[in-house]
């Protein structure tokens, strides 16, 4: 039932906030509802309404799409404009000062439907009204008194008997009017599945109406109400009115010629194309290849090897050459713009748009991408790098642009190095295309359709070069392994499992197995290297303790030309600097390749000075000695050494072994800037502390650890830093930590030290 009391307030837009600070008043008066009806506007389908409605579990019921009749306001809207339109004749334009009054109006009179005036139903008696005013001055009557407990039971009866007389009242009208209006209905009814026309607005003239369509029957709501999905509307479905629907009739199609073509098989059909047509079996699972791929037989006993074989053996539909496909989420794109972003192809070379043809029609065949039209189109290119086969990318630097960037923490690769190395036994796996694992949506589908010279390509799973792809991917790895961090860490498609003994690996293997085929997701095989104690994993050589830096990355750094512009040196120390942590006071030798970068223009021409060679000469050799780092183990106490001199700082990071013999976990170094040169000794001393604590925070947060300086001074830092503000500042940032300070000879301290004695320091003095 309906009380068909009104309310209107005016504002000044019907943007979200006004719309919600409106209803706040009218709940301040009345409470909050537990159901409200409204149309399919904005302003009550935004994300700010709809989260308001929720938490204050509010229902919302929507009125059907071009069908006012579904929501009584529409008909108040126009009572009120008629009384507002009378009285305005007085006050011009100032409209809003005449609602009240308005208001006063339609609240007292008696309404049709419920034979009571709106104020009767809610608040039990009617309002004193102007008419009321003038008879209580005529007759005079006389007020009788009564207690609140009277009153209150006098009331509760009295709208009891309203509420009664009003349902019966609307009751009646309700069936009165049904006849009349359904005198000539027709009554029509759609199956599921059916094709219909939908009687629409149309877009050049709002106030002239077409038939659109077709669209397709999803469900029905009730008698009067379907659910119909539109295809040019990105296949959204709507809620329509059987008034606005008709059938859809398709003409039959003229066949005016016919052809009857022979039966080709997809090898022919590859011959004619000059595409070779895989045919090899993408499932086939070869445990004696992963064997051999993975040496099995030079670590693991006989036992062992069949244990693991029984294992793979159960999860062998993972392995894969093909990419599967989650069904676990969907990667959507969401754009800050609405204009479409419309590119033409690229030109491209005969033998280009074959290599080209020949990628399109195996992602075909993988149902990847779906020929297909789009307003939004991004060309395809081919990246061509010497010494690797030619590569197709999409360019999506335009669509990036206008892309509402997501966020997801990508992971710390050395913390990821760290943890692994560490581990006896590690398994390393990879996804198969990663990317192409996880479907589009169709928006997204929309915005990520690509253009070449032939032809026009709409992606079925997500594709390379989409600035959220790389956050989206981990997320997925991220929900697939939740629980797991303890002994499988991923970085986006690479995941490693490491584990002390065997016989936790293989219940690790396990578990990640299957998970990774309940998400629907596929390994490549020949990517794979099972329980080994030293394996290649993010360009490193990891396991049983230590990591070494990775042979092919390194001889990447090996085989640089000389820099011949400030490019090429950033190039280079971006390649090198990736191993920095295995370098001893890598930032001192590279001072004067950095030096060369000053300037304010990027791509000069840069002198290429004696120190310079000898700079980028010793950064090679220091990566050719294959350094070794050892994990760290935090049972044991981290031992922190720190050296500076004119030049820079450099950090040692060790620990001691159950044989008392030392071993570096990391090296830091850092150059000075020309204010920090010019402090004093014990100042640049101090200054190499606390940036060794500050970048070794994550380590040495919670644990006792010890910190050794040729600087005698530095032993009463913590008790006493004397009056030297400075001094004084950096001690109490030490405060937090528990450490203590031991003095080491420069003779005995030759790890940090090394720093004030460099060769790069010695040839720049000469």
């Amino acid at each position: 039932m309906s009380s068909k009391y009104p309310e209107a307030i005016p504002v000044a837009d019907i943007n979200s906030v006004s719309v919600i600070d409106a209803l706040l008043e009218v709940f301040s008066r009345m409470g909050f509802p537990r159901e409200i009806q409204c149309d399919n506007g904005t302003s009550f389908t935004s994300q700010l309404t709809t989260e308001f409605f929720e938490r204050f579990g509010i229902k919302v019921t929507h009125s059907s799409v071009h069908h006012p009749q579904s929501n009584p306001v529409e008909r108040f809207h126009r009572t009120l404009k008629r009384l507002l339109k009378v009285l305005c004749l007085q006050s011009g334009e100032d409209w809003e000062k005449n609602l009240p009054a308005t208001l006063l109006a339609l609240r007292t009179v008696t309404h049709e439907s419920t034979g009571f005036s709106p104020a009767e139903l809610v608040h039990g008696k009617n309002l004193r009204t102007p008419e009321v005013l003038l008879y209580e001055h005529w007759v005079n009557p006389q007020e009788s008194e009564s207690s609140v407990t009277e009153y209150v039971f006098e009331l509760i009866n009295r709208m009891r008997r309203c509420q009664d007389l009003a349902v019966e009242r609307m009751t009646e009208v309700q069936v009165k009017r049904k006849t009349w209006y359904d005198k000539n209905a027709v009554r029509r009814k759609f199956q599921v599945g059916d094709q219909v026309l939908v009687l629409a607005t149309s877009k050049p003239n709002k106030m002239a109406v077409q038939w659109t369509g077709p669209g397709v029957i999803e469900s029905q709501l009730s008698d009067t109400n379907y659910i119909v999905k539109m295809a040019n509307k990105n296949d959204k479905t709507q809620i329509y009115h059987v008034n606005l629907l008709k059938t859809y009739l398709q003409r039959p199609e003229k066949i005016n010629l016919l052809i009857s073509e022979r039966k080709e098989t997809p090898e022919a059909e590859s011959d004619e194309l000059g595409i070779p047509y895989p045919t090899a079996d993408p499932n086939v699972y070869d445990f004696e290849e992963i064997i051999r791929d993975s040496a099995l037989e030079e670590r693991l006993s006989f036992l062992e090897i069949e244990e693991l074989r029984k294992l793979l053996g159960r999860h062998q539909k993972v392995f894969s050459n093909e990419p599967g496909k989650t069904h676990l989420v969907e990667h959507d794109i969401e754009l800050i713009s609405n204009n479409p972003i419309r590119s033409k192809p690229y030109r491209t070379s005969q033998r280009q748009t074959e290599i080209l043809k020949a990628e399109i029609k195996r992602m075909l065949d993988l149902k990847i991408i779906e020929i297909g039209q789009s307003d939004y189109t991004s060309p395809m290119i081919l990246v061509e790098t010497v010494g690797r086969e030619p590569r197709p990318c999409i360019d999506y630097r335009r669509l990036n642009s206008s892309i509402r960037n997501q966020y997801f923490p990508l992971p710390n690769i050395e913390e990821r190095v760290e943890r692994v190395s560490a581990a006896k036994f590690i398994t390393v796996i990879d996804l198969a295309k990663g990317y192409w694992q996880i479907p589009l949506s169709k928006r997204a589908q929309r915005y990520a359709a690509f253009v070449t010279n032939f032809g026009t390509y709409v992606p079925l799973r997500m594709p390379f070069g989409l600035v959220n792809a790389p956050y989206f991917f981990s997320k997925l790895m991220s929900q697939v392994l939740e629980n797991c961090e303890s002994f499988a860490v991923p970085y986006l498609d690479d995941i490693a499992i490491y584990s002390n003994n065997w016989e936790d690996h293989l219940k690790h293997v396990n578990e990640v197995l299957k998970r990774i085929g309940d998400a629907n997701l596929t390994i490549k095989p020949s990517k794979c290297k099972f329980a080994q104690n030293r394996t290649k994993y993010l360009g490193h050589v990891v396991g049983s303790g230590v990591r070494t830096p990775a042979e092919a990355k390194i001889k990447a750094v090996v085989d640089f030309p000389t820099p011949t512009s400030k490019t090429q040196i950033r190039a280079f120390l971006g390649l090198a600097g990736y191993y920095a942590h295995y370098v001893k006071n890598f930032s001192v030798i590279a001072a004067p390749l950095t030096n060369v970068l000053k300037g304010k223009v990027k791509r000069e021409s840069i002198i290429w000075t004696k120190e310079c060679n000898h700079a980028f000469e010793e950064l090679k050799r220091r990566l050719t000695k294959k350094p070794v780092l050892y994990a760290p183990d935090y049972k044991k106490e981290f031992i922190v050494q720190s050296d500076a001199s004119d030049l820079g700082i450099g950090v040692v990071l060790s620990q001691r072994d159950a044989e008392n013999e030392e071993h570096p976990v990391l090296y830091l170094s850092k150059k000075f800037s020309d204010a920090e040169r010019k402090y004093s000794a014990t100042e640049r001393e101090c200054a190499a502390i606390i940036y060794a604590i500050k970048k070794l925070k994550y380590y040495l947060d919670g644990q006792n650890f010890t910190i050794e300086t040729d600087h005698n001074p530095l032993v009463w830092l913590k008790s006493n830093a004397g009056s030297n503000p400075r001094l004084m500042r950096w001690s109490l940032e030490l405060q937090p930590f528990q450490y203590r300070v031991i003095h080491k000879a420069g003779k005995n301290h030759s790890n940090a030290d090394a720093l004030s004695r460099s060769e790069t320091r010695t040839t720049s003095t000469n």
